[in-house]
């Protein structure tokens, strides 16, 4: 019996190594033809990130669903919750978007090298920065970009939805002309199955980056596995201005109640003004 468990191991290890090997294939061959659209203009360049994630969950196996549309006709914010660095691929690979990340993000191996390439965004959390920090969102946003914001402000373990930090949503409270121009959404992400299973509670952890889990080790982690199920639950657009505080207690509503219902076998699309969201 221990001979089948070691070879098994081994089967692991190079299964996972060659999906490394095509992983980093496939950024090869999508960085040349990147950096020639971008110095010449093309707007091609603009889709190429998205082609890499689409890529790169297909090597992993990580299937997606969505419910709901993502709505592409103005630039906005997506207000997203946060388990694990897969989200960013998960995302990305719907639409082609930019993300809001702590300064660190640009110092992480592989993930940080993409999120220069999609114009990432990074932020320093100190209050000294906020007004500059906001004024370079709006400015973002005028100019036409969809902005992925995590306001849990760190990842989860999965299970749950962590309440969301109000300070970047100052960007668009009380701001109904700003507001005519792009479109505030809330997205669910929930981690549902693995190798074609549901997925525990207790599983649940194991698959999310939180806490002080190492980023390459996660990775090879997630490379051992067969594969994953991944609901995406992209609720209707907050269409009213509301202060900050409002605007993000209601995305928390949607982004949480939705994951509950995802959970649960019964992922729907939430309106922003559902009756379990009125808020004194």
């Amino acid at each position: 019996m221990k001979i089948f468990k070691v070879l098994h191991n081994i089967a692991i290890i190079v299964k996972s190594i060659i999906k490394l090997i095509f992983i980093m294939m496939n950024l090869f061959v999508l960085f040349i033809p990147f950096i020639i659209c971008r110095l010449l203009n093309i707007g091609l360049y603009k889709s190429i990130p998205r082609y890499f994630h689409l890529i790169f969950l297909k090597i992993l196996n990580i299937k997606i669903k969505l419910v709901g549309k993502i709505y592409t006709n103005k630039p906005g914010l997506i207000v997203s919750n946060h388990a694990s660095w897969v989200d960013i691929s998960i995302l990305s690979s719907l639409t082609n978007i930019s993300f809001i990340a702590k300064s660190e993000v640009a110092k992480w191996p592989l993930f940080g090298f993409l999120a220069k390439l999609q114009d990432t965004l990074f932020i320093e959390r100190k209050p000294i920065k906020a007004k500059e920090q906001k004024n370079t969102i709006k400015n973002i946003l005028l100019k036409g970009k969809r902005l992925v914001l995590f306001p849990e402000g760190t990842s989860s373990d999965g299970n749950r939805v962590l309440k969301f930090k109000s300070s970047l949503f100052s960007v668009a409270e009380n701001n109904s002309n700003l507001q005519d121009s792009y479109v505030i959404q809330a997205v669910t992400i929930c981690y549902k199955g693995i190798n074609g299973l549901p997925m525990s509670r207790s599983e649940r952890p194991h698959i999310s980056w939180w806490g002080d889990m190492r980023l390459l080790n996660h990775l090879w982690n997630i490379l051992s596995f067969g594969s994953f199920e991944i609901i995406v639950i992209a609720h209707e657009p907050i269409k009213h201005s509301f202060d900050r505080k409002v605007l993000s207690t209601i995305a928390w509503k949607q982004v949480s109640h939705g994951l509950g219902l995802a959970m649960s076998g019964r992922a729907k699309s939430l309106k922003y003004n559902e009756r379990i969201f009125e808020i004194a």
